[in-house]
């Protein structure tokens, strides 16, 4: 048996089936269709059966899979604890963070930090997504959360104010000052509906004024941008936008704080140690201006 041949046991399983599989692995559904009958081959014996529904492990493949996470896990507390023991300023750091960071807050700093530390390479995924960093999904995260996962460490940096904005343009031609249910809004879908601005909006603009709904922050500010509403938005994704205009009275603590937070296989090596404390000393600097006064509220 080839060992690797595990992997797409057990992508399977997850995705319940090749196509979901092969996402998984990145690879084409063709490549995971032939692993899986090869390794049937190999043991004589039906691993999933193929349903309308999908595929279902059979029993020997329920013993295949366990047997495949148990090594996943070992296999991913190894690289936890070599990557661990890393001295070296140099190599890869994969940084998992919101759209709203990643587009606002970060650029501000990359430069300084690639100068700061030429050996390393910073790989940054924007997602709403959380990263998982037990399974290695990523290195490190900056987060705003209200309770940071416990067997993460690493440092709080700073509280997260929302407040509602629109562009200048749009209210140029709708009017300022009126009664927030005279303006058209923008809304929340997906995995920002658990937001605390989705909640603000839910309790502050009816239903019927909610006019266009996004899953993700980069098209939301953007509609506000193009003058088709209005929003509620993180102060710092906004604040220094001279065609966006904040609405009176509308600034509201989102419950949250920033994070910059890592395995705990991870804090003793030299590169994840100089990522937490870069980004997370620059997170915490950053003043009202930019942040938005909880205290003014």
């Amino acid at each position: 048996m080839n060992w690797d041949d595990l992997r797409y046991v057990l992508a399977i399983s997850r995705a319940g089936g090749l196509n979901g599989a092969a996402r998984l692995l990145a690879v084409n559904p063709s490549s995971v269709y032939r692993r899986l009958e090869t390794l049937e081959l190999a043991l004589e014996v039906r691993l999933f059966e193929r349903l309308r529904a999908g595929y279902r492990l059979t029993p020997a493949g329920e013993a295949l899979a366990e047997a495949a996470e148990k090594m996943e896990r070992e296999a991913q507390a190894v690289e936890g604890r070599i990557k661990g023991t890393d001295v070296r300023l140099e190599g890869h750091i994969r940084l998992s963070t919101s759209e709203a960071v990643a587009l606002h807050l970060l650029p501000r700093w990359l430069a300084e930090f690639r100068d700061t530390y030429p050996g390393l390479t910073l790989d940054i995924a924007s997602t709403n997504q959380i990263a998982d960093l037990s399974k290695r999904e990523a290195d490190v995260v900056i987060r705003g959360t209200a309770h940071p996962p416990e067997h993460l460490v690493g440092r709080r940096a700073g509280r997260i104010v929302f407040a509602s904005y629109a562009s200048k343009t749009y209210l140029d031609r709708i009017g300022r000052g009126r009664p927030l249910a005279d303006y058209d809004w923008l809304g929340f879908d997906g995995p920002l509906i658990r937001v605390q601005q989705a909640k603000w909006l839910t309790a502050n603009v009816p239903d019927s004024r909610i006019r266009l709904r996004y899953d993700s922050f980069a098209p939301l500010r953007l509609a506000v941008a193009s003058h088709l509403g209005c929003a509620a938005l993180p102060w710092f994704a906004c604040f220094d936008d001279p065609e966006l205009e904040r609405l009176p009275d509308t600034e509201n603590d989102s419950g949250f704080d920033f994070w910059v937070l890592t395995h705990p296989d991870l804090r003793k090596s030299a590169r994840v140690r100089a990522f937490l404390q870069f980004f997370g000393t620059r997170l915490a600097a950053l003043d009202e201006t930019v942040m938005g006064s909880v205290a003014a509220i």
